[in-house]
Formats: structure tokens, sequence, C-alpha cells
């Protein structure tokens, strides 16, 4: 608790919301991640509704009301608090499968890898993971002043322009959709 000079008194929080990230005093992201799960489900609810109503969505509705209502919500800022967590990809992959299963009115029964190649929808850990990486490829290509490229590690930008097979000065004038890299 602070107290100010006008009496105003200031209380201490566990976790504070900055730029729509929950932040706590561990900076472990767990209440970020748990408030995303909530909203994604609270979304997913919404979007089951507005499939179980009489116009009956055909499957590529539903994957492009997927990818752009829920999928904008679970992966805004991953780049921030994505680390390879198996808890928190757990809860994202299960909220996954259960849109799948709706889109494609599937059974419980059915193989999440086939409704995956059925409705062309990556994994979970590999949208991540790539979301993760193109973000470090617009770190690398920052003016050496800008103050993101500054606090990141000197051997940041060498890691991932040897782990994609990548020429950064060449990147800049490929069309992206022919590209092809060796990521594994």
């Amino acid at each position: 608790m602070i107290i100010l000079l006008n009496n105003t008194i200031i209380k201490s929080k566990t976790c504070v919301r900055w730029l729509e990230v929950w932040l706590n005093r561990k900076l472990n992201f767990k209440v970020h991640v748990q408030t995303k799960i909530a909203t994604v489900t609270k979304t997913l609810h919404s979007l089951f509704r507005l499939m179980n109503s009489e116009w009956e969505l055909n499957v590529k509705s539903g994957k492009q009301l997927y990818l752009t209502c829920v999928t904008s919500i679970s992966d805004y800022d991953v780049e921030i608090w994505w680390n390879n967590q198996k808890s928190y990809l757990v809860k994202f992959r299960k909220l996954q499968n259960a849109a799948l299963r709706k889109i494609l009115s599937a059974f419980w029964t059915s193989s999440i890898d086939a409704m995956q190649i059925e409705v062309e929808i990556s994994l979970m850990k590999i949208r991540l993971d790539q979301k993760c990486k193109n973000y470090a490829i617009q770190i690398v290509e920052l003016s050496k002043k800008h103050s993101i490229r500054k606090r990141t590690s000197i051997s940041y930008s060498s890691q991932y322009s040897i782990e994609l097979n990548l020429d950064l000065n060449a990147l800049k004038y490929l069309n992206w959709n022919e590209m092809k890299t060796n990521v594994s």
C-alpha cells in the first residue's frame, strides 16, 4: 500500500493489465493465458450457437469464423508469453479440437489429425511457433537504433537466420508464397 502526498491510498495488486496483456509479479503470464482461454471459450460458444442455427454454416464458413474470431483472440501477443509451455498448449489444443469437431459436425471419436487436414488448420504448436519466428524476423529487420532491437541479445538474429536458412537481406524482395524453407 502506498500513500501519496494528498492522502490518496493506492493498494497493490497481484495482476495488472497493460496493453491487453495481464502481468503478475512473477511474469509467468498464467493469469493472461487463463483470461485468453476464458475469452476464447466464450467466443467459441457464441460460434457454436451460430453453427447450430437453422442456417447450417458450411465447413468453409465455419473455418473462416474460427480463424477470424477465435485465433485473433488466442494468438494476440503470443510472442510475449509463448515458450513451449505444455500446460498452456494442452488447454488451447482442447479448444481447437472442440472447434474442429463443431465445424465438421464430427463425432468425438474422430481423428483430430484427419479433421485438421480436412479443415486445413495447422497444429496449435506450429501456429504459435510460427508467429514467434515471424516476430523474430521482424525484429532482425528493424534498425539497430530501434528500442526493441537494442533490447534483444546479439545472438538473436543469427539464431533465427541459421535455423530457417534465410538470407535476411534478400527476403525484402522475395515472393513469400514461392519461398521454400527447411523448417522442422
